[in-house]
This record gives C-alpha cells, structure tokens and sequence, in this order.
C-alpha cells in the first residue's frame, strides 16, 4: 500500500466538508451530539497536516519538517487522547459510565502532555522519515527508561478505546469496534509506521459518523433518544 501526499488531502478533502455536515446536522438534532460529530472535521485536518508534511519531506529542512510534524502529532499524541474520552463523558447519560468517562479524559490529558510537551519544546526528541512510501514519526518519550513501547501504545489504545466500548450508545460502540479493527490493522501490517497509518485508517473510519448522524436524527423524528 502506497501512501502519499495526494492520498492525505484526498482523504482531507472528503472529511473536513463531511465534518462540517455532520457538525450542523447534530446540533440541530440535540446539543450533545455535537462533539462526537466534528470527529470527520478534525481527522480532515490532521490529514490535511500530514499532506503539507509530505510535501515538506519533498524539500527538507528542519523548521519546513517540524511545524506540520509537530501539528499532527499534537492530534495524535496529546489531541485525541483527550477528545475521544470527553466526547464519550459529553454524550453519556448514565451517572457511574459519566464519571468514568471524566476520569479517562483527565487521564489522557495527563498521558497526552507527558509525551507532547517534550516534543515540543525539545527539538531533537521528535525524527520524521519515510519507510517503504509511509511517514515515520520516531519520538522520544519520558517514559523510554522504564517503560518498553508495547506498554506505552496499550496504554494510549485503553484511554481511546474503553470509553468507546463502554458507551452506553449503541452506535458509539460500533464506532469503537471500527477504531479496534484500525488498530489490529495497522498493529499487524505496518509496525513500522503505525502512527501515521493508524491515523490514516482512524480517519477513514471516523466517516461513520455521518451515519451515526443521519441514524440520530431518524431516531430523533421517531422520539427516540
């Protein structure tokens, strides 16, 4: 598989629109849904970041590399590990899943600025190449001394994942089976670059919302909630 530029502001350009839609659509139906519905929105401009830096790794040079480096790697690594917990605490009506929802936001804030903040502020900590036509982000992280990657990475997929799973909304939960199976995908078929392809795939995913949408708003003209 052969990733690329165009392929990331194609992907872009289908999901900031459908982002928009899905984002108009919800809040008109109720106020809560409106975060889960900017997901497309928000992977659109991940997508859109990612293209911009592999036009920069056309023409390398240290600022041109970091700054779309280090805006993707703000959703990927700070950005989402707080939003996919919060959307789940903004959408859950259930008191005891609610409160653990916000425990899991606060903790992805807290896991998310522990491996960002240093990226940021430390040059040499964040290296991005291509390996076999896919971007490899390699950072180095707080925890490198004491904590292999594998745990690091189950740590990450548990904070984006349970909330998803434990959602008391049936279409939240497929939502999380779909991120699930982008994981296993790009655990078991691109090691090497799974960052990038992870989000790639996570992307392509988060276009179920515009079926979780469209299903809110027929649930909404039946009186269902």
């Amino acid at each position: 598989m052969c990733f690329s530029a165009s392929a990331s502001f194609t992907v872009s350009s289908v999901l900031i629109p459908t982002g928009a839609y899905c984002f108009y659509r919800a809040h008109q139906i109720n106020h809560r849904y409106w975060v889960f519905a900017l997901y497309p929105l928000i992977f659109g401009i991940q997508q859109a970041l990612e293209g911009w830096l592999w036009l920069m790794l056309e023409h390398p040079d240290d600022i041109s590399v970091r700054i779309p480096a280090l805006g993707f790697i703000f959703f990927s690594h700070f950005f989402w590990l707080i939003w996919l917990p919060f959307s789940c605490y903004f959408l859950e009506t259930r008191g005891g899943k609610k409160q653990l929802f916000l425990i899991f936001t606060l903790l992805g804030g807290l896991y998310g600025f522990a491996m960002f903040m240093p990226v940021l502020i430390f040059a040499d900590w964040l290296e991005v190449s291509l390996i076999h036509n896919s971007i490899s982000y390699e950072l180095k992280l707080i925890f490198d001394d004491f904590t292999p990657r594998s745990l690091v990475r189950a740590i990450y997929a548990l904070i984006v994942l349970i909330p998803l799973l434990l959602s008391s909304q049936k279409y939240v939960r497929d939502f999380g089976i779909l991120i699930l199976i982008s994981l296993a995908a790009a655990t078991i078929m691109f090691t090497e670059v799974f960052i990038s392809i992870w989000c790639f795939f996570a992307a392509i995913v988060s276009l179920y919302i515009l079926y979780m949408v469209i299903r809110w708003e027929h649930d909404s003209a039946r009186g269902v909630e």
